[in-house]
């Protein structure tokens, strides 16, 4: 199966200053105005460039972390959006209201720290996404759909998997990114980043929205509940762990709570730093459990008013969460993980 044209494209992504880091999208069965809208942007506030070089150098020296832009043009059958060091186009939010115009809408983006994405989605749904360094899981409504349009690709190798990425996404839509699509004028345009779903589609469908607390936390997805979903955090990591039964949890569990002899308050904190204190390297069991320890002495002393360095609670269990086998704890703490950052959103 080829894309229909013979693009090099490694040259292609060279000669247009894409090949360190960018995303490129297809869409078919739409309009340009159609697609610069669901990107965020605004068809009337588009002019006229074309890639390169030059405008990799412009958009560089004129970079705003607030401010996006796309370049937008027809190439064949599908319209196709170009970011320089971008990534709004890999973006569950981005690709499945594109994939509702016409069918099929498809990305590759990359960047200079060989993170990857590529992704294809279809009739609203993101059918396959993938790291193109790690092609052999895959998450989606359908994971094996890339499947028809891999056939003689290679992603594992040290150069040219991005060029493969675009070529994917050539084929799935049937894009021509050819030399008079590279050559000729695009829309370029401002985008405002499209917000964040509250649920990634992985999970806004599962049947625990309908129990507690999820249920609760759903319909007040507000920042005076963000203290009550890390506090139910704790409990899930804790049986994940195997600390659940722990006499220091137990006790930093009802101090927490306002139930515990406030003179161990002291010892307390002594005690979960320890324990915090003894992570090793790496994501196995004990560095896990320091995670929960160290998430409870932060909770504690927040709870008490005192400042707390370092990264917040949430961060420290999903570490505790990260590397450990499937089970429903794992579960909850990964729908739970998700409403807690549309809560602390607004």
């Amino acid at each position: 199966m080829t894309d229909g044209t013979d693009t090099d494209f490694d040259g292609l992504l060279e000669d247009l200053a894409l090949d360190a880091a960018a995303c490129v999208t297809a869409v078919t069965g739409a309009e340009p105005a159609e697609v610069i809208r669901l990107f965020g942007g605004d068809p009337a506030a588009a002019h006229e460039r074309v890639l390169g070089e030059e405008l990799a150098e412009e958009l560089t020296e004129d970079f705003d972390e607030e401010l996006s832009y796309i370049a937008v043009a027809q190439a064949g059958p599908a319209v196709v959006v170009v970011e320089y060091d971008g990534f709004q186009g890999s973006r569950e939010e981005v690709l499945r209201p594109l994939s509702r115009l016409g069918g099929r809408a498809a990305s590759a983006y990359w960047n200079e720290e060989a993170l990857s994405r590529l992704t294809l989605a279809e009739g609203g749904s993101v059918l396959s996404a993938f790291e193109m360094l790690d092609p052999g899981r895959r998450h989606g409504a359908a994971p094996e759909a890339w499947d028809p349009y891999m056939r003689g690709l290679a992603f594992q190798g040290a150069e040219g998997w991005a060029a493969e990425g675009v070529a994917a996404v050539a084929r799935a839509t049937g894009a021509r990114l050819d030399a008079r699509w590279a050559r000729g004028t695009q829309l370029l345009v401002a985008i405002e980043e499209v917000p964040q779903a509250v649920l990634p589609q992985a999970l806004e469908d599962s049947p625990l929205l309908g129990e507690e607390p999820f249920a609760g936390f759903l319909t007040a997805l507000a920042a005076d509940s963000l203290s009550a979903m890390e506090r139910y955090g704790i409990e899930l990591a804790a049986r994940d762990n195997g600390i659940a039964d722990e006499a220091l949890y137990t006790l930093a569990l009802a101090v927490l709570d306002g139930c515990g002899p406030p003179e161990a308050r002291a010892q307390l904190r002594a005690d979960l730093a320890s324990r915090a204190a003894a992570r090793p390297l790496g994501s196995g069991p004990e560095a896990r459990r320091a995670a929960v320890w160290q998430t409870l002495g932060d909770l504690l002393a927040r709870e008490e008013g005192a400042g707390v360095d370092g990264p917040p609670a949430m961060f420290h269990l999903t570490r505790a969460m990260t590397g450990g086998a499937d089970s429903p704890e794992q579960q909850r703490f990964w729908l739970l993980n998700a409403l807690h950052g549309a809560a602390r959103r607004g």
